[in-house]
C-alpha cells in the first residue's frame, strides 16, 4: 500500500471514530437506555419489534400453513427466507438480526464510496448524515427491512455498471420481494432500451416471486399466499391517519384534518397529483438520460429514490432511508461545480443566487431528517404528524429539479467540461 493511500485510510478511520463517539455521547446524554431511545422514537418496547412480532412469526408459520400472518406484507419468497430463524430461537434470531442490520449499514457506506466518487470530507458528511438520520434509527427500532430493499437496489446499480448483470438482476428481484415498489427502477433500464438486462430482471422476480415459492408451497399454495397478501393491502385505510406514514395525499389529509376539516372526499384528488408527481419524475430520468448527464444511472434513481412518497401508499420513515445518500450525493455535486467561462457575469451571478438556494435547501432538508431536530420537536406524533421527512424528501427534490434544469439545459459553449 502506497504512503498515499495509507494516509487515505488513516484519515477515514479517524474521521469515523471521531463522528462515532460524538454521536454515541450524544445518544447516551440524550437517553439513559436503548429502551428509552425507543420509547422516544416510537411505540416498539422490545428489541426489533417487527422482526419479533411478524418475521419470526412467519418463519414458524411457514410450513404450517400457506396463508401469511396478519401484518407479514411481503412476498412468500421473504417468508421462506426468515423460516431459517426460528431453527435458531429467537434471542438468537435477534442477535443474528442485529448484525444483518450492522451490515446493511456497513454495506450502505460502502455502496455510497463507490458510487460517488467524492473525496473524504463528502464522504465523512455522508457518514454523519446516516449514522444520525431519523430513518436510520427508526429502522434500527424497530428491526425493519427498508435498509435491505435500499442496499439491494443500490447494489443492483453498483453491479450494472461492473457489467455484472446477472447479480444486478438478482439484486433488483430481491429487492421487489420486499416490497413491490422497486418495479419501478427497471422504468430506468427501458429507457436506456437495455431490454436484455429488463428481460434479465424479469426473469429473476419470476424465479424469487413465482417458481421458488411454487415449489416450497405449490402452485395453489402459492396463490393462495398472494391472494390473501394483495387482500391485506385492500385494508390499509388505517394507514391514512397512521402518523408515521409519509405518503403525499396521507399527509395533506393529516394536516387539514388538524384545521378540523374533512378533506378525505378530495384524497382520489391527492392521489392524481402524487402520480402526476411521480410520472413528471420519470420524464426527468428520461431527460437526463438522453442528455447523457455525468453519472446519468445514479442521478436516475436518486430521482426514482425520492419519487417514494408520491407512489408508495405507505412510504414509513424506515422507506425513505436513502435520504442521506441523497443530501450528501447532491452536496458533492453542488459543491464540485464549475461555472463556465463563457457564460456573463449576469448569468454567473444568477447561478450563484440558484446555488446558494439550493445548498440552503439541502441544510434545511439534513436539519428535518435529522435525530436532533427530532429531539428538539419532542414529540414523536407531532413530528411524523407534521410529516418533517416527507418534507425533507421533497426538500432535496426540489433542489434536484434546479441542479437537473441546468445539467439537461447546459450553456452553450464547445466546452463539454463544464457539464457536470
Amino acid at each position: 500500500m502506497s504512503k498515499n493511500k495509507l494516509s487515505q485510510v488513516f484519515w477515514y478511520a479517524a474521521g469515523v471514530a471521531a463522528i462515532l463517539l460524538i454521536l454515541f455521547t450524544y445518544f447516551a446524554a440524550t437517553w439513559s437506555s436503548i429502551k428509552s431511545a425507543q420509547a422516544a422514537i416510537d411505540t416498539c418496547s422490545q428489541a426489533f419489534c417487527d422482526f419479533s412480532e411478524f418475521y419470526y412469526r412467519m418463519g414458524q408459520a411457514v410450513f404450517t400453513t400457506d396463508v401469511p400472518i396478519t401484518g407479514f406484507v411481503y412476498s412468500p419468497f421473504i417468508a421462506i427466507l426468515v423460516s431459517v430463524f426460528p431453527l435458531l430461537g429467537l434471542n438468537i434470531s435477534l442477535v443474528v438480526w442485529g448484525v444483518l442490520q450492522i451490515l446493511a449499514i456497513f454495506f450502505y457506506l460502502f455502496l455510497f464510496h463507490r458510487l460517488v466518487p467524492a473525496k473524504l470530507p463528502i464522504q465523512l458528511l455522508f457518514i454523519t448524515l446516516t449514522l444520525s438520520s431519523f430513518p436510520l434509527l427508526h429502522i434500527l427500532s424497530w428491526g425493519q427491512v427498508g435498509l435491505f430493499t435500499i442496499v439491494a437496489i443500490l447494489a443492483a446499480l453498483y453491479y450494472y455498471e461492473r457489467g455484472q448483470l446477472v447479480i444486478a438482476a438478482c439484486l433488483i428481484a430481491f429487492a421487489i420481494s420486499f416490497k413491490f415498489f422497486p418495479f419501478v427502477f427497471l422504468i430506468l433500464f427501458v429507457i436506456r432500451r437495455d431490454f436484455r438486462f429488463t428481460l434479465m430482471s424479469l426473469a429473476a422476480c419470476g424465479l424469487f416471486l413465482f417458481i421458488i415459492p411454487g415449489i416450497v408451497f405449490g402452485i395453489e399454495g402459492m396463490l393462495h399466499f398472494y391472494s390473501v397478501l394483495f387482500g391485506s393491502y385492500q385494508h390499509f385505510d388505517w394507514v391514512i391517519t397512521n402518523y408515521n406514514s409519509q405518503y403525499f395525499p396521507n399527509l395533506m389529509l393529516r394536516m387539514v384534518d388538524a384545521i378540523h376539516y374533512d378533506a378525505h372526499a378530495y384524497l382520489p384528488v391527492l392521489r392524481c397529483i402524487a402520480y402526476m408527481i411521480a410520472f413528471v419524475n420519470l420524464t426527468l430520468v428520461y431527460r437526463i438520460w438522453r442528455a447523457q448527464v455525468r453519472l446519468a444511472d445514479l442521478w436516475g434513481f436518486h430521482i426514482i429514490f425520492l419519487s417514494i412518497p408520491f407512489i408508495m401508499p405507505t412510504s414509513w420513515p424506515a422507506d425513505l432511508v436513502y435520504l442521506p445518500f441523497g443530501q450528501a450525493f447532491l452536496f458533492w455535486w453542488l459543491l464540485n461545480g464549475r461555472e463556465s467561462s463563457h457564460e456573463d457575469i449576469v448569468t454567473q451571478r444568477r447561478h450563484r443566487i440558484i446555488l446558494a438556494v439550493q445548498l440552503v435547501l439541502l441544510l434545511i432538508s439534513v436539519i428535518f431528517s435529522n435525530i436532533a431536530f427530532f429531539n428538539f420537536i419532542g414529540d414523536r406524533i407531532l413530528f411524523g404528524s407534521l410529516g418533517f421527512i416527507f418534507w425533507s424528501n421533497l426538500l432535496v427534490l426540489v433542489a434536484s429539479y434546479l441542479k437537473i434544469h441546468r445539467l439537461i439545459n447546459p450553456p452553450l459553449e464547445k466546452c463539454p467540461a463544464v457539464i457536470t
